[in-house]
């Protein structure tokens, strides 16, 4: 038997190293309450990878990987930082160009939502 798809599910978030991209569907976005100008981060603990938001407040100065949505009306969110990507590409020994990831459960810890990202099973 041959499948036609080889993953039915659809990445949650999604790294480019050459361009630095970073795409955030509208789901991860909700849970971690992004708006335009937020940044993300990702923080690495016990060898897992959690992907929290950084909340900016005033808007002074330069942030790298600040958020904004894909179009208008969208609830996707698209960030942009090589130095991000590839560090989180490199340490997972990913050596794709481009690599998207589910996402787990999130939890709350000192007032930060953290999302699991799940560098297991890659998606592309």
């Amino acid at each position: 038997m041959i499948k036609l798809l080889e993953h039915n599910r659809r990445p949650d978030i999604s790294f480019s190293r050459k361009r630095g991209t970073i795409r955030i569907t509208a789901r991860v976005a909700r849970v971690l309450a992004l708006r335009p100008g937020d940044a993300i981060n990702i923080a690495v603990s016990n060898g897992e990878y959690y992907l929290h938001a950084v909340h900016i407040t005033n808007g002074i100065g330069r942030f790298e990987a600040q958020c904004w949505p894909t179009k208008k009306g969208s609830g996707n969110y698209c960030a942009s930082c090589v130095r991000l990507c590839r560090s989180l590409l490199d340490s997972v020994g990913v050596k794709a160009d481009k690599v998207a990831y589910m996402v787990g459960q999130a939890f709350e810890r000192d007032d930060t939502t953290y999302v699991p990202i799940i560098t297991l099973h890659p998606l592309l």
